[in-house]
């Protein structure tokens, strides 16, 4: 059975998920590379999708030749990524991926709140929320406000304690691993969006092609327990109940 007023609320992924920047970060991180020194791998974008940017900048460092890299540098060059970032959003080179404003509106006039739950920082995240309409997000969670970053559950139940909500009654909308591992990690139904890493079925995850799929009635439909719910399926209308 589901939940009453099931989803209680809907935690989104951010990059790759709400909006396209997963091509632009991997772009940003390898002329970060080379300009430290290093060489571009094909295998390291699996590194590199949903970490925080602190992760991202000691990866770098690491792939460059620093084994030990110091904080200073860290932070010089995940300042450098942000910085760089920044720039790419006021040029307005970020899109809303494919059936995620619909939802959006159509989660809003159901009354179901959504939060957003990133390992990108909060300014990046704020400079991107201030092209909608104020309200669209109940709360923000960002990979620099100190909780322990994904798979770990810690953003996600950071996201359901401001809501008000538990975590078994929401569902995760995530592209990468370790985001849709954080999800499950933290009890919540999770809609894993092929990216550019491959999510793996799970319990209580649907993996879908394309957030156009997805409407509210589905979200509804998902069970407590069982396989889910195929994309276009619909719960029947009560007259067609028995």
């Amino acid at each position: 059975m589901t939940a009453p007023g099931f989803p209680a609320a809907v935690l989104w992924d951010f990059d790759g998920t709400l909006v396209d920047t997963e091509p632009i970060w991997l772009e940003l991180e390898r002329e970060e590379l080379e300009s430290l020194g290093g060489t571009w791998s094909p295998g390291l974008a699996d590194e590199l999708v949903g970490t925080t940017m602190a992760a991202t900048a000691g990866i770098l460092l690491r792939r460059a030749g620093r084994p030990d890299p110091s904080a200073d540098e860290v932070e010089t060059v995940a300042d450098r990524l942000e910085r760089a970032m920044h720039a790419r959003l006021g040029g307005g080179a970020v899109r809303w991926q494919p059936g995620v404003e619909r939802l959006l509106e159509e989660l809003g006039a159901a009354g179901v709140p959504s939060a957003i739950v990133s390992s990108s920082p909060a300014a990046l995240l704020r400079a991107t929320v201030r092209t909608l309409p104020p309200g669209v997000f109940s709360a923000v969670v960002a990979g620099d406000h100190g909780h322990r970053p994904k798979p770990h559950p810690a953003p996600y139940l950071a996201a359901c304690e401001l809501l008000g909500v538990a975590a078994a009654d929401c569902v995760v909308v995530e592209d990468s691993p370790p985001g849709a591992a954080a999800g499950t990690a933290a009890g919540a139904w999770v809609v894993a969006v092929r990216g550019v890493i491959p999510v793996e079925h799970a319990p209580r995850r649907l993996v879908v092609d394309s957030l156009e799929s997805i409407d509210l009635p589905l979200l509804r439909s998902l069970p407590r327990t069982g396989p889910a719910p195929r994309p276009g399926h619909r719960p029947p209308r009560r007259s067609e109940q028995s």
